[in-house]
């Protein structure tokens, strides 16, 4: 029985590759982006391109090379290119979305393309309300497009940052005057202004790039494992007199810069770049999200980070490395909206 799916009528048993458009990349403007993504079918097959070498199909379900069979869609999409494998223990309809971030949505392909370049060029992010205006679709929509986005940011596995690193916490979360009155009775009076907040700790590597951590609690046994796990041994760690951070001098050249005695610099050393990121990535939730929930977090984390850490590529590299990123597994609505406290940070 054939399976369910939006694909129907075998055109052809044997695939012939399409001559791929030369892919000029010198637009600057996002006007000059939606010239070049035109349609539909031009976005296909550039994410053809650039997901399989030379555009050549390959199977995501069981990752046959062999020519597939070509397919005539269906649906909402009628002009996209599809196929069928052709090996004979799959036979499974697929399109270049399929085992992407892309696949299952009903939202546009050059509107997905659009919001990954808003997202990696706009400095300080760009709102779910900003977003649905920019590409047509509702807010709901966008939010999941721009979580999705974000939840593919995430390095699997990253290497180990080495030189000079600069470690520093903050506390993301509103102000407690800013709270209604009935949250505050709510409030011990001996709890300190953080309390309610949710601790996050970056590692900056001087002039290279930034990883950050939602911590659940801002205490030594979950701090000291987070540096061991990203940072390689002998490299000199730069932090304030924070009193966790004393244990780092056994395996590192630890150089304390005393803020609390009013002391920023002690000679090359300080942590004025990570608390230039922490500017950065303040005025982003203050000024363009507002608030961010604890269990979303991470996910703007990601987002910052991954900005940053691309500061010195053009916008189109930006958006080439989300393209090439986008094969990885979806996350879906129910997931990213379930109830329940985030996992806390662990070291990989």
């Amino acid at each position: 029985m054939r399976p369910k799916n939006l694909f129907l009528c075998v055109i052809s048993p044997n695939f012939t590759p399409v001559k791929h458009p030369k892919m000029d990349f010198a637009f600057k403007t996002i006007h000059e982006f939606n010239d070049f993504f035109k349609d539909e079918l031009t976005c296909y097959r550039f994410y053809e391109q650039q997901r399989w070498a030379d555009g050549k199909p390959i199977c995501p379900h069981c990752g046959s090379a062999k020519a597939p069979y070509t397919v005539k869609p269906r649906g909402k999409f009628q002009d996209i290119p599809s196929y069928r494998c052709s090996e004979r223990e799959c036979k499974l309809p697929f399109t270049v979305r399929t085992g992407t971030i892309f696949e299952g949505s009903k939202v546009e392909l050059r509107k997905w393309f659009q919001a990954a370049y808003e997202i990696t060029t706009s400095k300080k992010g760009i709102s779910s309300v900003e977003l649905a205006t920019r590409i047509g679709v509702s807010q709901k929509t966008a939010w999941f497009i721009n979580h999705r986005l974000r939840n593919m940011l995430n390095e699997a596995a990253p290497e180990l940052l080495s030189g000079v690193i600069e470690v520093d916490e903050t506390f993301i979360g509103g102000k407690e005057k800013n709270k209604s009155k009935s949250v505050r009775a709510k409030r011990s009076k001996h709890a300190a202004p953080v309390d309610n907040k949710t601790p996050v700790v970056g590692l900056l590597e001087r002039g290279g790039n930034v990883r950050l951590f939602r911590m659940v609690k801002p205490d030594q046994a979950t701090l000291i494992p987070l540096v061991k796990a990203n940072v390689a041994p002998g490299s000199v760690v730069v932090t304030d007199g924070w009193h966790p951070y004393k244990v780092l001098k056994n395996e590192y050249d630890h150089v304390i810069v005393n803020h609390a005695q009013d002391e920023w610099v002690k000679g090359e050393f300080h942590t004025n770049s990570l608390e230039g990121f922490w500017g950065l990535f303040k005025r982003g939730i203050i000024g363009i999200y507002h608030s961010v929930s604890p269990q979303h977090l991470e996910r703007y984390c990601a987002e910052f980070s991954t900005r940053y850490n691309q500061r010195k590529t053009s916008n189109i590299d930006r958006f080439l490395h989300v393209v090439k990123s986008a094969g990885k597994e979806r996350i879906t609505y129910r997931v990213l909206t379930s109830e329940g406290k985030p996992n806390e940070a662990k070291p990989e």
